[in-house]
C-alpha cells in the first residue's frame, strides 16, 4: 500500500504541478508576449522618424534599450533582464550584427534600420514542480514590428555631364552613405577607363589617399556608353563603375573581393569589400546595378518648380513682395528672407528665419537668394548658425582670393570683370606657396613662378597645376581657385545646422524637407562644405542640396586634374559637392576636420571628398518637387 501511495503521490503532484505551474507558465508566456509585442511597436516607431529610416531625428541605442527595458519590465518582470532585440531593415529582414540586449549599448542603430524584432525570455520559480526535480522554468515569447520605408532610399544622384570620378573620395576621413548612389557613368571621354577581367573599369567611383567610402545601398550605374561597350583590346566591353584597382567578379556585378575589414569601419559592414592595392583605401558597397538607365537633370524637367532666378517672385513671402538687401546691419542675429545683392559672410552665431520673421506672415518657408555667394563660417566657440523651413539659393562664386582672376587693392579683393560681370573661376584651388604635392605626383612643388602669384589676387598665394586629360601636360588653366557659390564651414566647436521647406513647391513629400541649397543651373559654380583650410565645424543639412551647374561640352569637355599623374584630382567650374579639404599634398595648408552629415539627396554633377571630414549621407525616398520625371521613387 506504501509503495502504491508513494507512485500515487508522484502522479498527484505531477497533474497539480501541471495545473499549477503550467497555468502559471501560461501567464508567463503571456506577458512576455506583450513585453514583446509593445516593445517591438514602440521601437518600431522611434525608428519611423529616426534619421536612419523615414525622418530626421537623432536615435541611439541607449535611447531603444531603455524604452525596451521600460516595457518589458512593465509587462513581465520576470524577463526584464533576459530580453535580446535585432533591428530590422525596411522589409523586415533582420540586420547582421545589429543587436540589443539588457546590459545596454552604445551608438546608434544602422542604417537603414526601420523595424525591431524583441524576444523576451522570461524565468520563475516553480510553486509545486519542484517537488518533482523542476525547480525553475522558462518561457519565451516573440513579435516584429516594421515601419516601411515609401520607396527607394536615393542619397546621391550624380549626374555626371563630363569626366570621371562622380564619386570620389579623395581625404583620409570616412564617406558614410546609406542609400543608393544614381551615377550617369556612360560619359564617352573617361581619361582613366581600364580594361581588366574583360570588363572595363571606368573610375566612376574612386577613392584614393587612404579614404574610406562605405555604401550601404546599392551603386546604379549604366554599362555601356552610348549603347556599346568600351573598346578593350578590339573587343567592345561593358562597364564597370569602379578604378581597375578594386578587381572582382564583375560578371555578378557583385564583388565579393577580401571580406576583412579594417578597424573603425562602421558596422554591419556592407556585403562586398573588393581588394585594392592602394594602401588603405577603402571601397565597399552593398551591390551593383548596371539596369540604371541615364535621368535627365531632374529639376529641370516637365512638372519641376521654376529656376529661382529666372522667376524671383516666388521667393516672396506672402504678400511681402521680394525683399532686397545691399547690406546686413551690425548685430543682426535673424536673417530674413529675401534677395542679398551683396556677397554675405557670416561669422558669429546666425539664424536664417522663415516667412514668420516679418508680422503676421506665418510659417510660410524662407527662401534666400545670394546674388554673389554665401560664406557660413563661425569662428567662436559654441557658435551656430542655423535655419528651418528654408531655401538657400546661390548665384555667382562668393568674391574670395583665387575664386576669380583679380586681385588685392588694400586688402580687399577686386576681382576682374567682363562687362561689368566677375570672370568666373575654374575650380583649381589656391594654395601657399611652398606647397608641395603628394607623393604620387614626384613631390614637386605646386606653382614656383612668381607669374602665379597674380592667378590668385596676391603676392604669395599661388594656383595649383592643373593637367590636361591624356597627355597630362601643364596648362596655363590654373590659379583660379575653388569656384565657390556657397561656401559653409567654421571653426572647432561651431556648429551649421540648416533643412529645408515642409510646405510648398520646393518641399518633400508628406511633410519632409525639401530642397535646401539650390545652385542656379544657368551660372557655374560648387559648393563646398568644411572644404577649407582649417574648417572643423560639424554641418548638418536636412533635405536635397542641388547643383547641376556644370556645363555640358560634349565630346570637347575640358576635362582637367591637379595633382598631376598620381592624384587625378578633377576640378570643375561648376556641379561639384565638395567636402572637406587637403588631400592633394604632403606640405602644405592644414586639412579640414569636423563632419558634415546630410539628411536628404544629393542631386549633384560630381561628388569630391578630401581630408580627414567625415562625411554621412542619409538617403531618403524623395519624390522631388514637381511630377513625372522629378519622382526619384521607384
Amino acid at each position: 500500500m506504501l509503495i502504491l501511495f508513494a507512485l500515487a503521490m508522484l502522479i498527484l503532484f505531477g497533474a497539480v504541478a501541471i495545473a499549477v505551474d503550467g497555468s502559471y507558465g501560461f501567464v508567463q508566456n503571456r506577458r512576455a508576449q506583450n513585453a514583446a509585442d509593445f516593445s517591438s511597436v514602440a521601437g518600431a516607431k522611434l525608428l519611423a522618424g529616426s534619421q536612419e529610416c523615414n525622418g530626421t531625428t537623432p536615435v541611439s541605442n541607449a535611447q531603444m534599450v531603455n524604452l525596451i527595458q521600460d516595457i518589458v519590465s512593465l509587462n513581465n518582470p520576470d524577463s526584464a533582464a533576459t530580453w535580446t532585440a535585432q533591428y530590422l531593415d525596411s522589409s523586415g529582414r533582420p540586420i547582421p550584427g545589429a543587436t540589443l540586449n539588457a546590459l545596454g549599448g552604445a551608438g546608434s542603430p544602422p542604417p537603414g534600420a526601420c523595424g525591431l524584432s524583441v524576444n523576451s525570455n522570461p524565468t520563475w520559480h516553480s510553486f509545486v514542480a519542484g517537488v518533482i526535480g523542476q525547480n525553475q522554468m522558462n518561457g519565451t515569447a516573440g513579435a516584429s514590428a516594421g515601419s516601411p520605408q515609401v520607396g527607394t532610399a536615393v542619397a546621391i544622384v550624380s549626374l555626371n555631364k563630363v569626366g570621371p570620378h562622380v564619386v570620389l573620395g579623395g581625404g583620409t576621413g570616412t564617406f558614410t552613405v546609406s542609400g543608393n548612389i544614381n551615377l550617369n557613368t556612360n560619359v564617352k571621354n573617361q581619361p582613366w577607363t581600364g580594361c581588366q577581367d574583360g570588363y572595363a573599369y571606368d573610375d566612376a567611383i574612386d577613392a584614393k589617399n587612404g579614404s574610406n567610402l562605405y555604401v550601404y545601398g546599392t551603386v546604379r550605374y549604366v554599362d555601356n556608353i552610348n549603347g556599346s561597350g568600351y573598346n578593350c583590346g578590339g573587343t567592345p566591353q561593358p562597364l564597370f563603375p569602379l578604378d581597375t584597382c578594386f578587381p572582382g567578379a564583375a560578371t555578378q556585378y557583385n564583388s565579393p573581393g577580401n571580406v576583412s575589414w579594417v578597424a573603425g569601419a562602421p558596422p554591419p559592414y556592407p556585403t562586398n569589400k573588393p581588394p585594392c592595392n592602394h594602401g588603405n583605401t577603402t571601397v565597399a558597397y552593398n551591390q551593383m546595378d548596371h539596369t540604371f538607365t541615364p535621368i535627365n537633370d531632374p529639376l529641370q524637367g516637365g512638372g519641376a518648380p521654376p529656376n529661382l532666378w529666372t522667376t524671383k517672385s516666388v521667393a516672396a513671402c506672402p504678400g511681402m513682395g521680394l525683399q532686397s538687401y545691399s547690406s546686413i546691419p551690425v548685430g543682426t542675429t535673424v536673417l530674413k528672407p529675401g534677395e542679398y545683392t551683396v556677397p554675405v559672410k557670416i561669422t558669429g552665431s546666425m539664424t536664417f528665419g522663415d516667412c514668420s520673421t516679418y508680422a503676421g506672415e506665418g510659417a510660410y518657408p524662407g527662401f534666400y537668394l545670394f546674388d554673389q555667394g554665401l560664406w557660413i563660417t563661425p569662428q567662436a566657440a559654441g557658435s551656430s548658425v542655423t535655419g528651418s523651413n528654408v531655401l538657400i539659393a546661390t548665384q555667382q562664386p562668393y568674391p574670395v582670393a583665387g575664386n576669380e582672376p583679380g586681385s588685392l587693392v588694400n586688402g580687399n579683393f577686386v576681382p576682374t570683370t567682363s562687362g561689368g560681370v566677375p570672370v568666373g573661376g575654374n575650380g583649381a584651388p589656391c594654395l601657399p606657396a611652398g606647397t608641395t604635392a603628394s607623393a604620387n605626383s614626384g613631390g614637386q612643388q605646386e606653382v614656383n613662378s612668381s607669374v602665379a602669384s597674380s592667378k590668385c589676387g596676391g603676392t604669395s598665394n599661388y594656383g595649383v597645376i592643373t593637367y590636361g586629360d591624356s597627355s597630362f601636360t601643364p596648362t596655363s588653366d590654373y590659379g583660379k581657385g575653388d569656384n565657390f557659390s556657397a561656401i559653409v564651414g567654421g571653426a572647432t566647436n561651431t556648429t551649421v545646422s540648416l533643412s529645408g521647406p515642409t510646405t510648398g513647391g520646393y518641399a518633400g513629400t508628406n511633410g519632409s524637407p525639401g530642397l535646401v541649397f539650390y545652385q542656379d543651373p544657368a551660372t557655374q559654380a560648387n559648393f563646398g562644405f568644411d572644404a577649407l583650410s582649417g574648417d572643423a565645424a560639424a554641418v548638418s543639412v536636412t533635405g536635397v542640396i542641388y547643383n547641376a551647374s556644370l556645363s555640358n561640352y560634349g565630346a570637347n569637355a575640358p576635362l582637367e586634374y591637379w595633382d598631376g599623374t598620381g592624384g587625378g584630382i578633377p576640378l570643375y567650374a561648376g556641379g561639384t559637392l565638395q567636402t572637406g579639404y587637403g588631400a592633394g599634398w604632403t606640405s602644405g595648408p592644414a586639412q579640414s576636420a569636423g563632419s558634415v552629415t546630410v539628411t536628404g539627396t544629393t542631386i549633384v554633377d560630381q561628388f569630391n571628398t578630401d581630408g580627414a571630414t567625415t562625411i554621412t549621407i542619409v538617403g531618403r525616398p524623395y519624390a522631388l518637387p514637381g511630377t513625372g520625371a522629378t519622382s526619384l521613387l521607384s
